[in-house]
């Protein structure tokens, strides 16, 4: 749990025409990282399956947002039925032709979609204008389907519509007669031609455009409303009608299935551009996060496939990716690792420990029962689309926790008895806490610095040269409490001294690991003296929640006084939680981190499924 995987070399042996489909079986099920050495392979993606690719592209930018949905099969009935597998020149050829043919009957029809659509949108926002002219004061004067008429040599008027109200203009000599509703505004503007060209200039910079009105009905707004919604009804209907032609085009050509084997193709080529191959096996290479052969082999017997995986040793000098395996309670929190980058596979991986140490951090500097179970709840409700959300709940929990230790509900200290304290009252002891914390977590880090070395072989050289560190750190955190810890340090510095004599040090090389002993125990006072500021930000949570009482008991009303504290609680959540959240990252990354990760790691990053794809099993 604690120490990190190296995936596992293989070696793939396929079918050349059943490539695709075992590399999209493998992307589903398995997770797999491809590395094909170039120096070994060819390009698998010729030249004519490289302009079919370009066509394609060129169709999808003009009549993607035409096209269905791609169909989606459930794989091990793909293969059932499939036994045949088409070369990918000939599956894109055959779907290009597909949509040239639906190209050359579709394209008339999406153009009268298209102009029916933006028919409808002129009639939306005519119907809009309409509704805002029933209550303007000028309405009985104005004559909008008069916009239709030429436009005069000197005069002009026009009618611009705009998403915000257009800012005050820089033209004195226009006429300007705003009608604004809810969602819509709309300008009515009169000049000569020189201004209505600059205002328009001004419009369009506001993202707003002029209506010509060509389906606006003359008479008051009154009256002709009823003629709109007519009007907006037939141009749905037509919509509809135009769609289901469409659709029947679609099916007629079976779009959606060409749409798919493409999909499965474009992914294919973008996923491996290189192979070793013959003329009728293809042979790929890279990681799997699988340690059994077996079940892979076993999958694609199921498949009906005829490819074989192999484990081995990888190649010299190359190295392999990082699987981190945590339960899930702690998967959430190797966000905090990977954010000095991935721990390798001979240093130790801190999740598990973090999982209770973020938390007991946060919990200690966010102390409120009522803002706890908050925090509790939202994550709880989140955990589906929020990945991290076991961070909120597990917070929440703690500062629920450490909120029944101080008697603090709704930064309320008199409804609920402290178990341990009341902080505004015992500030040295809330501050003493979290030291001692601090000290436990540098011995920590000291400590796996020292398992790392022992993975890695060299525990002899940790032993020699840096555990005195250790010892010496140990000695001084026991002195300020007890004599004996200053004869502990002692006894660490004549041992850092023997320690590096022993492994091979001369004695003026001594005097620069002296100077590197004084500074590392400078960076460790000052690291564990960094722990004092969670007691000094529990102190400012307390504080900043026995103001907001005293604001909301100087109301002098209920009412008055709920506002407050709803108000307070919901403005030290927000500010609070993101300041406590950034500290306790920031004592986790430059504390105890430091002390032991390096981060010599490389994530493992496994081949996405390819899209349209629906997979049993």
């Amino acid at each position: 749990m604690f120490r990190p995987h190296a995936a596992h070399w293989f070696h793939l042996l396929v079918i050349r025409e059943e490539l695709p489909q075992t590399l999209a079986l493998l992307a589903s099920q398995q997770g797999i990282e491809l590395e094909i050495r170039t120096e070994e392979s060819h390009k698998l993606l010729s030249e004519e399956i490289a302009d079919y690719l370009n066509h394609f592209q060129q169709l999808s930018r003009q009549f993607h947002a035409h096209w269905p949905e791609a169909r989606h099969e459930a794989l091990p009935r793909f293969y059932a039925h499939k036994q045949n597998h088409d070369n990918p020149q000939d599956v894109l050829a055959k779907a290009l032709e597909a949509l040239e043919q639906w190209r050359l009957e579709a394209e008339p029809l999406i153009q009268r979609l298209d102009e029916e659509r933006a028919r409808l949108a002129d009639l939306t926002l005519y119907e809009e204008l309409a509704r805002q002219l029933l209550t303007h004061p000028q309405a009985a004067l104005l004559d909008l389907a008069a916009l239709r008429e030429k436009k005069g040599n000197w005069l002009q008027v026009a009618l611009f519509f705009l998403p915000e109200p257009l800012p005050a203009t820089t033209i004195p000599s226009l006429l300007l007669c705003p009608i604004s509703g809810e969602n819509s505004h709309f300008l009515l503007a009169s000049g000569t031609a020189e201004d209505m060209l600059t205002l328009s200039e001004q419009v369009a910079s506001a993202k707003g455009r002029a209506l010509s009105l060509p389906y606006w009905p003359a008479g008051r707004s009154a009256q002709i409303l009823p003629e709109l919604k007519e009007r907006l009804d037939a141009s749905r209907q037509k919509m509809q009608r135009l769609q289901q032609a469409l659709h029947i085009i679609h099916r007629r050509y079976d779009i959606p299935e060409h749409l798919q084997a493409v999909a499965r193709l474009q992914w294919f080529f973008s996923a491996i551009e290189r192979v070793q191959s013959g003329p009728w096996l293809v042979r790929l290479s890279g990681w799997t996060d699988q340690n059994d052969s077996n079940l892979i082999n076993h999958l694609f017997h199921q498949a009906g496939l005829h490819a074989l995986l192999d484990l081995s040793e990888p190649p010299a000098n190359v190295q392999p990716p990082t699987i981190l395996v945590n339960p899930w309670w702690a998967k959430p929190f190797e966000l905090f690792a990977r954010l000095l980058g991935m721990p390798g596979q001979h240093e130790v991986d801190p999740s598990p420990l973090l999982a209770l140490i973020a938390p007991l951090l946060f919990g200690y500097m966010f102390a409120d029962v009522g803002q706890g179970i908050l925090l509790t709840v939202i994550g709880l409700l989140l955990r589906k689309p929020l990945a991290i959300s076991w961070l909120l709940i597990s917070g929440g929990l703690s500062a629920t926790f450490f909120g029944l230790l101080f008697g603090s509900l709704f930064c309320r200290e008199d409804l609920l008895p402290a178990i341990w304290l009341h902080p505004t009252q015992h500030p040295l002891p809330v501050l003493a806490a979290p030291l001692f914390l601090g000290v436990l977590l540098i011995l920590t880090g000291l400590i796996l610095d020292g398992v790392s070395h022992y993975w890695r072989g060299h525990l002899e050289q940790w032993w020699l040269r840096q555990s005195s560190i250790l010892l010496l750190y140990l000695g001084a955190m026991i002195g300020l409490l007890h004599p004996v810890g200053w004869i502990l340090a002692a006894a660490a510095l004549a041992w850092f001294l023997l320690g590096n004599r022993l492994a091979g040090d001369s004695w003026l090389t001594l005097l620069g690991h002296l100077a590197h002993l004084l500074e590392s125990s400078l960076q460790l006072a000052v690291n564990s003296l960094s722990f004092a500021r969670v007691g000094a930000f529990a102190l400012a949570h307390a504080g900043l929640s026995q103001a907001v009482v005293t604001m909301a008991d100087l109301t002098g009303h209920p009412l008055g006084a709920f506002l407050v504290l709803l108000l307070g609680n919901l403005l030290i959540m927000l500010l609070e939680g993101l300041v406590v959240s950034v500290q306790t990252t920031r004592l986790i990354l430059f504390e105890f981190f430091v002390r032991f990760l390096r981060g010599e790691g490389r994530p493992f990053r496994p081949l996405t499924p390819p899209p349209g794809w629906l997979f049993q099993g």
